[in-house]
């Protein structure tokens, strides 16, 4: 197992019998479930020994191939579309400009070096000698092209990329954005900006895109797998594995069955319940670290009882944080939006403790009590009860959305669970009260990227309806602050209005992990998870 967080393994696995103890008790009392997601520092970085530095030849043993798998798959694989380069990331398929190492701090990649050059002018240098996967050279030019179509056809990235224009000479490339935009470095980095060759055939990108990274699409087959082969012109020296299989494995559990049975090499993101059957060393590495991923629930506001503050207070009140951590699915109980392996002010703010008593006054003083004995509260003759939608596949949303079930019923709050095998289009609905998750909250390295899009008013993820123009105010005010520690006071402050607010339930931050078997080596897990596996990935010799 891997040490690089040894505190955070400390009687880790010594309460599983407690940990299976609590399960059946929420179960018993609860009931059941329904069937069915830095800024660029110094104004000049050039970054020597970059990750993805070159390799010195290829060692690569003939026949060699890998079957991983993956807990989540895109609608296809074209990265300008919806989520898909997320996958093309993880699957050492695709590329950025800029990337995020085990520390956070942003490093080269397709760009070797950037600068800012004044408020709205920064300054890419495209890495010398690299290759698309069809063996065409990646010139600055070509960069432009594939921004300028991910900026087109998706609706988030004029949002995330604010740009009034591009150039592009030789390797250089010039990005004038409309307003100051201090977080352009961090936010090129989201894999939406995995550059592709777009004067290939675009229109088969869908299923086989044309990118730079170790690894070239052979063939995919929509919510099953990808399967890949090493490409031999990498820029950073060919992978030694010659080929990998890239199978959609959705369930935790199901995931951990397949790398036991041996139908898989590396699982990543395998459900807690499961980890222990890993820890023979002599057949299993685990990498599992502290992640960026945040669990949380949204209020929708458009629910009379949520609309008011003193309800969504009481919930935030009423269930126990601490406990879901410590005892069910390990990691953090949750304080705000950022996690405390993030800078962005987690010692700043204050959030809710476990204070049923308090929850109870709350919901009193606010109408609702229980007239009729049923042990659920009313006001106006409408019952508090409330329909919880979550992701079937993920076992932690599993474990604590019955948790909650369990804990608001003693407050006389009903919760009824509702999962859906792909949540998307419930969240996007509306068709819901609460609507629990877990998403990246550091994936450009920067507070403003998340603050921006599940925040501010209208904003894409804001799916409970929240609003507060002063907050959106503060939010506003990132885009023209360089300074980094500025920034992180300013995302404390819009963090604690939002606490203040509680339009959000913030439950636990995550660990994740990464198994393979003992034989396989280079499988490390990064707190940003959108990247897997690079071309280090390779057979034990």
């Amino acid at each position: 197992m891997n040490r690089r967080n040894k505190a955070f393994y400390t009687n880790r696995f010594g309460s599983m019998s407690v940990w299976v103890l609590m399960v059946v008790l929420l179960s018993a009392c609860g009931g059941g479930t329904a069937g069915n997601s830095g800024s660029g520092g110094a104004e000049s970085t050039q970054a020597a020994g970059a990750a993805g530095s070159a390799a010195t030849g290829n060692e690569a043993t003939a026949g060699t191939h890998l079957n991983v798998a993956l807990f989540w798959l895109g609608t296809n694989l074209d990265p300008a579309e919806e989520w898909n380069g997320w996958t093309l990331t993880r699957a050492a398929i695709g590329e950025t400009l800029i990337q995020f190492n085990e520390k956070m701090q942003m490093v080269p990649k397709l760009a070797d070096r950037w600068e800012r050059q004044d408020d709205k002018t920064w300054l890419f240098h495209i890495r010398e000698g690299v290759t698309f996967h069809n063996g065409k050279p990646v010139t600055a030019e070509a960069v432009q092209k594939s921004l300028e179509r991910s900026l087109s056809l998706n609706p988030r990235g004029k949002s995330t990329l604010p740009i009034a224009s591009m150039s592009s000479e030789g390797q250089n490339l010039t990005i004038r954005t409309r307003e100051p935009y201090a977080s352009l470095p961090g936010n090129i980095a989201e894999p939406l900006f995995v550059i592709v060759d777009t004067t290939a055939d675009t229109s088969a990108f869908a299923q086989k895109p044309i990118a730079t990274g170790p690894y070239m699409v052979t063939s995919y087959t929509p919510e099953q797998k990808i399967e890949t082969k090493r490409y031999e012109g990498y820029w950073g020296g060919a992978a030694e594995v010659q080929s990998i299989t890239f199978k959609y494995i959705a369930d935790d559990n199901t995931r951990a069955m397949a790398l036991q049975s041996g139908e898989i090499d590396v699982a990543s993101n395998v459900g807690r319940s499961q980890l222990p059957l890993f820890q023979d060393s002599s057949r299993y590495r685990i990498d599992e670290i502290p992640g960026l991923r945040t669990q949380f629930v949204w209020f929708n506001y458009k629910n009379p009882a949520l609309s008011d503050i003193a309800v969504r207070k009481a919930i935030s009140y009423g269930i126990d944080r601490e406990m879901y951590a410590g005892t069910l699915v390990g990691g953090q109980a949750a304080k705000g939006p950022f996690t405390s392996a993030l800078p962005f002010g987690y010692d700043q703010i204050t959030g809710y403790t476990y204070d049923p008593e308090q929850a109870k006054k709350l919901l009193s003083q606010a109408g609702y009590e229980d007239r009729d004995g049923d042990g659920i509260r009313e006001k106006d003759g409408q019952k508090l009860s409330l329909r919880l939608i979550l992701n079937a596949s993920y076992e932690s949303d599993s474990i604590v959305a019955e948790a909650m079930q369990s804990q608001l019923k003693e407050l006389g709050v009903g919760l009824e669970l509702t999962s859906y095998e792909d949540l998307t289009d419930a969240q996007k609905s509306g068709n819901f009260d609460l609507a629990l998750t877990s998403i990246n909250t550091g994936i450009t390295g920067d507070p403003q990227y998340i603050l921006d899009f599940y925040f501010k008013t209208g904003a894409e993820w804001n799916i409970g309806g929240y609003s507060n123009p002063e907050l959106d105010k503060l939010i506003s005010s990132l885009s023209s602050e360089f300074d980094t520690e500025k920034r992180y006071e300013i995302a404390a402050k819009a963090q604690q209005m939002i606490l203040d607010d509680a339009p959000y339930l913030f439950v636990t931050y995550t660990p994740i992990n990464i198994v393979s078997k003992s034989s396989v080596t280079g499988a490390a897990m990064y707190p940003i998870d959108f990247y897997l596996l690079d071309r280090n990935i390779r057979w034990q010799q």
